[in-house]
Formats: structure tokens, sequence, C-alpha cells
């Protein structure tokens, strides 16, 4: 990234600040709660759901602290949400803006120590850094938005189209789960340097983002050397389990993968799955050989008469919680003119 002509002088760190926030820190806690028409436990309530620590009597919010409660108790107070479900936006809010903004603040910390070291940048990390944050915010914040309503649009269709069946569950649909991880990662990991193993796990989340995304699944979640998925039906789902091990566990540069899929109603809550799918898929990836994929007997029932695959049924084993599970692989399978 190019940086823009250097400022006059170099910022302080509270200007820093003040750019990214968009205000000065200038209200307690309890002028923030008089401010919103919300008690000092209410407006602690929300804070922490926004992913933030307790804080005394200093002055530790800006007017958009005060703006946003009010938005949210107007929420309330017209009976759009009640408190509980407002308390659950603000919870998924933080959540996800708070690792997005790690992820950022990771990344522009290597592109301002690679501009210096290369000696591109202003002499001053700080100063790079505030550079860079007047040139991304304005741009990010629209991008922000634009890729936010391009996901709820997409996940009100997905809910249309699950209220078109009968009377179909809307948040408790069935639907296949998958979970896949990285053979001996923790092996692997402690013969990487801090790059590599930073490499490695930006390479996994990258690939396999664009094949879930790109088969037709959803990422619920990536947790270093896992990533847990789902798709609304099993041929897609074994799709993305079987390009899976193509993609990532026969490519020489990266480790083995193993995956399990599970079938059945999960609960979708804060953008995760829960139920009995989502345990089974994941104690199948732990049973799964080096990239290979495990799917329970549901899952195998339903991909019986799809010709893109071929199914092995392996001995009953028992799993801890869920009884004898009945596990199968699945490959592709390959047209005649192969054989």
């Amino acid at each position: 990234m190019t940086l823009p002509p250097e400022p006059p002088r170099r910022p302080t760190p509270d200007e820093l600040e003040r750019l990214l926030l968009g205000a000065s820190r200038r209200y307690t806690r309890e002028q923030i709660a008089e401010g919103a028409g919300l008690t000092v436990d209410e407006v602690t309530r929300y804070w922490r759901a926004l992913g933030f620590p307790d804080v005394g009597e200093e002055q530790a919010f800006t007017v958009w602290d005060m703006e946003a409660l009010r938005g949210v108790t107007e929420l309330v107070q017209d009976e759009v949400v009640d408190e509980a479900t407002a308390v659950q936006m603000v919870r998924a809010l933080g959540r996800m803006t708070g690792r997005l903004a790690e992820w950022h603040v990771e990344t522009l910390a290597e592109i301002i120590e690679d501009n210096e070291a290369a000696g591109h940048g202003t002499g001053s990390r700080l100063t790079s850094a505030y550079l860079v944050a007047q040139k991304l915010l304005p741009e990010f914040e629209r991008l922000l938005i634009y890729s936010w309503r391009r996901k709820l649009a997409a996940s009100v269709n997905r809910l249309v189209a699950i209220g078109r069946i009968g009377d179909a569950p809307l948040l408790a649909a069935p639907a296949s789960v998958g979970f896949a991880d990285l053979v001996s990662f923790t092996r692997l990991s402690r013969g990487l340097s801090v790059d590599e193993l930073g490499e490695l796990v930006e390479r996994f989340e990258a690939t396999t983002n664009d094949v879930i995304f790109g088969t037709g699944g959803r990422v619920v979640k990536t947790l270093g050397d896992e990533v847990v998925f789902t798709a609304d039906d099993t041929e897609t789902a074994a799709r993305i389990g079987c390009r899976l091990v193509e993609e990532i566990g026969e490519n020489g540069d990266l480790p083995d993968i193993r995956v399990g899929i599970a079938t059945g109603p999960v609960v979708a809550r804060l953008g995760d799955v829960f139920g009995t799918p989502t345990n089974l898929a994941a104690r199948l990836t732990a049973l799964a050989e080096r990239n290979t994929v495990l799917v329970d007997d549901v899952t195998a029932k339903e991909l019986a008469d799809a010709p893109a695959f071929a199914l092995r049924a392996l001995p009953p084993t028992t799993v801890r919680g869920l009884g004898t599970v009945n596990a199968f692989t699945v490959t592709p399978r390959r047209p005649a003119h192969e054989d």
C-alpha cells in the first residue's frame, strides 16, 4: 500500500484513537446512561455484550457510543425487538467486528513493518498507522456496509426458501454440518516459525473459504486448524468435503486433512449451529483417516442414489455421548470412461 503524503507533524496516540473512533472520549458511564435513557447496569450489559471490559468513573465514552445506545433503546421502546434480543444482536456484532478488527490490525501492522524495513515508510510506525487509517477508513466503511447487506439478503433468501417447505422451522431446519481439520497440526506447528505458522493458517483459511462458499455452503467458524461449515443438502456437503480433500489433502505443500459430516435438525444462534449433527460431525472428524470424508448414516442414506459419490460402510463404532454410530466413507465416483 502506498502511503499518502506525511502530515506536517507526528500524530500522538490520542490523535490516532480519535481518528479511529471518530470523536474524543468525553463521557462517563453515568453520563452515557442518562443521555441514552438507560440505567448504568443496562449500559454495562450492552458494553460487555459488545466485547469490552467494565469501566469505572473515567471518561471512556464518545458521542457515538451514546448515539449507538440511543438507537438500540429506540428499537426496544418501539417493540421492534425485546431487550434480550437487543443484547444478543449487540453480542453478535461485537464478536463479528472484533475478529474483523483484529485481522485488519494484524494485516496493516505487517504492511507498515514491511514498508519501514524497505525504506518506504515514514520513519515512524505511529505516523504510518495514522496515514493508512486515514486513507482506509472511509472506503472500508462503505465496503463493510455493502458486504453486510449482501450477506443479509442471502440469509433472508435462504429463510424464505425454508419457509416454503411446509411447516419447516426457520431456525431449526435440517442441514448438513461439516467439520474439517488438519492432521497432526500441533506437532507440525512446533517445527514452524511464527511467520510460517501464520502463512499456513492463512492458506488453510483462504482455501477452505473458497471451497466452501464456491460450492454453495456456508462457513460457520474457523478455529486455527479447523473449519466448521453447513450446507442445505447432503450432496452439497459431500462435494465440499471431497473438494477439501482434493484441494488440501492432495496438495503436497499443505498437511493432510480429514472431514466429518452429519445431517439433521440444527439450531442456529449468533451465527453458530448447535445440535446432535454438530456434535456427531466433530466426532466423525476425529474418527476419520487422513484425507478421508466420513459421514453419518442419515447423510449416507440421502447420498445412496447420488451418482456422483461412492459410499463404503465402516464397522459400527461406539462414540461417547452418542452411542453406536454407523459411519461411511464418501469418495467422488469416477466417470465410466476413466476406468
